[in-house]
């Protein structure tokens, strides 16, 4: 649990700071949306000051120093200015290597803030669910797959989901 939470924690720095990456020219006609390449550096860079992390395409690999000892897998997925009070279903699988984006299914719309569910689909096909959230604007969503080899091979292996979502920053 104590790595879960470490892992979560290096999440939601990282998705902060990458939340600031906001379009300045659509900001001022009141469109709050994320310029994606540069939110995706910002996150990178605390990935790796925060974590000992760096990017390879779509996972996170770690260094000596880092929480886990496996590649971190991840998904990003931004909630935009129009979306953010429609209820959303994001489905994600996990095939041992990769955690792959499968679909966005939209639902009600909900004045105060729609809310987002994430499923995520393991290798054994079992249906992982993380808690509910409900949307409080413009969103920054990260999705991360722990799935870490036992030290001992007597040992159970460390699988898990990890999201962050955090508000843009406006």
């Amino acid at each position: 649990m104590q790595k879960k939470a470490e892992v979560k924690a290096l999440l939601e720095l990282a998705n902060h700071h990458a939340t600031f990456a906001v379009d300045q020219t659509l900001k001022t006609e009141g469109i709050i949306d994320l310029v994606e390449g540069e939110a995706q550096t910002r996150f990178d860079r605390r990935m790796e000051e925060n974590g000992g992390y760096h990017r390879a395409n779509n996972a996170y690999l770690p260094s000596a120093d880092s929480v886990t000892t496996d590649p971190l897998p991840f998904v990003r997925y931004t909630i935009d200015f129009q979306n953010w009070r429609t209820d959303l279903h994001l489905r994600l699988r996990y095939n041992g290597i990769t955690l792959l984006f499968e679909q966005a299914v939209s639902g009600t719309t909900r004045p105060a803030g729609g809310q987002l569910r994430i499923t995520v689909i393991t290798e054994q096909n079992e249906a992982l669910e993380l808690a509910p959230k409900t949307m409080v604007g413009p969103s920054a969503v990260v999705v991360a797959y722990v799935d870490e080899r036992p030290f001992l091979p007597l040992l159970p292996s460390h699988s898990f989901p990890v999201v962050s979502v955090e508000e843009l920053k406006f």
